[in-house]
């Protein structure tokens, strides 16, 4: 178990950590007005990609990884997927009033991309390269583009973005020995009417996170919406990890013992981002951000906490897949999306234009989320077991939280502390985390 993830992890950790060195170069030396077009164009294309998936990609993942004639319902889910990008480029003819919307008339290119597949059929570490490419090949392009070509460079930064899908779809297709290129056919939409609830689901989860920029984009001033899209970024690459945990078990959560391993180390894992964020910010934002973040402190503190609370059921939206409990799954997102949309609306008008208040919106929906989740799972003592089995972990933190507050916060104390939880995970796993492969 824990090999499989050291090597999903790097392919992983390569990708998210050139992420991370261009994201702070990117708060440097680019002005926040560049930073939010940026944004929103990558919240875009997400949200582009979960309405192609539209729940098709939840229902055939699980489908394709236990069917033996998987490879007809590729076909039938990459069909509806390429038809209803078809029609999506309609939507891009808006590009004429609203630019970003450009990218709508690109949306085959992510329709045709079916790299889910490759964790259905048991290869999470293709899945993690491929997610790799996806995400160095336009962060690099960036970089060189803000370098020498600054004035092309949002141009530059979409086409590498349609050009790593285009890459990423054929290593798929050649992985699987599946056609890249398949026959758009109207019939085939029915999938999404049959799975209509789940879309709704796999689009507003999103909003629990990077897509929100969508929202406050709307509402908030340019240089808000540029800072809380690098911090979001930063929190989504967080929760990337956590889902790459996930489908590299995803087959095997309907057990509950695999269930529980897999949280434990997402709790371990969201613990440690939440005592970077909240409590070494001064050690974290120079090395990863900018001096100039440091005065963040109660944005970064709660979302730390959101990806904290949030790792106690990391599992749980799989594991309520794989039982078919599809209603509870979609109901439970829509009522935690919906809070947080609401609330990152209400909170500007009420409160003002506060960075703060995105961060307390998404921390609200991840709760709610969390809270609904553990609801539907009907797992005896659920949180008892979970809190339990990081209460170690929790110790050693609170540790090195009082060294911290009797002396400054240096870059050697935290190093201290991360060795320290890396050796405590080593030593408990082989009680704990591990498992027969």
């Amino acid at each position: 178990m824990i090999k499989r993830l050291l090597i999903v992890g790097a392919f992983t950790g390569i990708g998210h950590l050139t992420n991370i060195l261009i994201l702070k170069y990117l708060s440097i030396n680019i002005p926040k007005e560049t930073i939010s077009i940026i944004g929103e164009i990558d919240s875009l294309v997400i949200l582009i990609v979960s309405i192609i998936s539209f729940g098709l990609q939840l229902s055939a993942t699980r489908k394709i990884a236990i069917l033996d004639d998987w490879k007809e319902e590729y076909y039938s889910t990459q069909s509806a997927r390429f038809t209803l990008s078809l029609f999506l480029i309609v939507v891009g003819l808006s590009g004429f009033l609203i630019t970003k919307n450009v990218l709508f008339l690109f949306s085959p290119i992510f329709g045709l991309n079916g790299d889910y597949a490759l964790y259905a059929r048991g290869k999470p570490k293709l899945g993690a390269f491929v997610s790799m490419l996806r995400v160095i090949i336009p962060a690099m392009a960036l970089f060189l583009a803000s370098i020498y070509w600054n004035e092309y460079l949002v141009t530059i930064y979409g086409l590498t973005i349609l050009g790593a899908y285009i890459l990423a779809g054929l290593i798929v297709s050649s992985s699987l020995q599946v056609d890249y290129f398949v026959k758009p056919n109207v019939k085939n939409l029915k999938k999404y009417w049959i799975h209509l609830g789940l879309g709704i689901a796999s689009v507003l989860f999103l909003f629990i996170g990077i897509s929100l920029i969508n929202i406050v984009s709307l509402i908030y001033t340019t240089s808000i919406v540029a800072i809380i899209y690098l911090i979001l970024k930063f929190y989504m690459i967080f929760k990337g990890i956590r889902q790459i945990i996930v489908q590299s078990f995803y087959k095997e959560l309907i057990e509950e013992k695999i269930a529980f391993k897999v949280d434990q180390i997402a709790s371990i894992t969201g613990l440690v981002f939440f005592i970077s964020l909240g409590f070494f910010l001064n050690v974290m934002a120079p090395v990863f951000f900018s001096e100039e973040f440091i005065n963040y402190h109660s944005t970064f503190f709660l979302i730390g906490l959101a990806g904290f609370v949030s790792s106690f059921t990391t599992s749980t939206g799989a594991r309520l897949l794989l039982l078919s409990k599809d209603k509870e799954y979609t109901r439970n997102i829509i009522l935690a999306a919906g809070i947080t949309i609401i609330s990152s609306i209400v909170f500007y008008y009420v409160f003002g234009n506060k960075l703060s208040l995105i961060a307390l919106s998404i921390l609200i929906g991840e709760l709610v989320l969390s809270g609904l989740n553990t609801f539907s799972v009907k797992e005896n003592n659920f949180l008892i077991k979970r809190i339990k089995a990081i209460l170690p972990f929790v110790l050693i933190s609170l540790l090195f939280l009082l060294i911290n507050y009797l002396y400054e916060e240096s870059m050697i104390t935290y190093i201290t502390f991360l060795i320290t939880i890396g050796a405590s995970v080593i030593f408990f796993s082989k009680k704990k985390l591990t498992t027969t492969e």
